[in-house]
């Protein structure tokens, strides 16, 4: 009996102070959404954060035993389920007639040295893409991988830390740092189906966490997402100058549950989300945390994304194997609808 009581109590405490939790979220996130780090940090880990919901209906029945807590759990439990289902696993279905040309896109941060150039050739061999987008390369991969694959990709710029390769002719090409930042972006113009498209290889600065001292003897860390905003915003007023279709992939250092993904959205529509299955995370993969001593084996983010504007239709998107870089590779096929008739 005493060891059922504290259970119950354990387990009362545990799903109060979770309710609790994602109560304060979302008051906080209606209020502030990513104005207050904290509730950026929060959302950061979107949809890992709601899925204790799923067991509050069990622990209500089981354990607590409180009809309302049971009732109000269930009605959660449901609501949490139907958003996943709507937004995760209900893919679009499209309905293009015929055989339109379509346009096989790769996306991969290769993490510097993580990755090395058989792997990144090996990877792109299996997949045979179109148009490859890679993220913080460095010199040994233009000086070997894009030389084994000069052949099928004749037109390549590789200036790292990014690269593209393609199977079409590049136009022209420049180099971008967004809002004047560090971190290095590409726009690149080519021709396919003898129309011109726009393309931008996108690495937006990461967070990061920064230890600030508090009342002289606390020290707190802070989650530092500040600079990736402005790169953004830049970002999304080239697109809405743009009169071509455009193509952006790469990595943005951000989920779906931020305010600066919401912005891009607005003008470019997310492949995975219309066409893939399921969370599509892509970050951490075997990730080292040198600071805690403990490698991260598993993605818990979407941080890597392929965009389009309406001129495409996303025919299916995926997240690939791991190839040796924290990162996963996305791919997408994306279908250019002014070419259907």
């Amino acid at each position: 009996m005493m060891i059922h009581k504290y259970l119950k109590q354990a387990v009362s405490f545990f799903a109060c102070s979770y309710c609790a939790f994602i109560f304060c979220y979302f008051i906080l996130r209606l209020i502030f959404w990513d104005r207050l780090w904290i509730v950026a940090l929060i959302g950061t880990f979107s949809p890992l954060i709601f899925l204790p919901t799923l067991l509050l209906p069990f622990l209500g029945f089981l354990i607590i035993k409180n009809r309302w807590f049971s009732i109000i759990s269930s009605i959660a439990c449901i609501l949490l389920l139907s958003w996943l289902h709507l937004k995760y696993f209900s893919p679009e279905t499209t309905s293009i007639a015929g055989s339109p040309p379509s346009l096989k896109i790769l996306s991969h941060n290769v993490g510097w040295y993580a990755t090395q150039s058989p792997t990144i050739v090996k990877l792109i061999e299996r997949e045979q893409p179109d148009i490859i987008f890679l993220q913080e390369i460095v010199r040994k991969h233009t000086l070997r991988a894009f030389r084994m694959l000069k052949a099928e990709y004749p037109y390549q710029i590789g200036t790292p830390p990014v690269g593209i390769l393609s199977k079409y002719p590049i136009v022209s090409s420049e180099i971008l740092h967004l809002a004047n930042h560090r971190e290095t972006q590409q726009r690149a113009i080519m021709k396919f189906q003898e129309r011109e498209i726009v393309i931008y290889n996108m690495q937006a600065t990461g967070p990061w966490f920064r230890i600030y001292k508090f009342l002289k003897f606390i020290k707190i860390p802070v989650y530092k997402y500040d600079k990736r905003t402005p790169e953004i915003q830049d970002l999304v007023e080239r697109i809405q100058r743009e009169t071509l279709p455009v193509i952006v992939a790469g990595d943005f250092n951000m989920t779906d549950e931020t305010q600066d993904y919401y912005s891009v959205q607005q003008v470019l529509q997310d492949a995975f989300l219309k066409s893939g299955l399921g969370f599509g995370f892509t970050w951490p993969h075997g990730f080292f945390a040198k600071r805690i001593n403990m490698k991260l084996s598993y993605p818990v983010c979407r941080i890597d994304y392929i965009w389009h504007s309406k001129d495409w239709d996303a025919r299916s998107s995926l997240v690939l194997e791991a190839a040796e870089s924290d990162h996963l590779p996305v791919a997408a096929e994306l279908v250019l609808l002014s070419a259907v008739k």
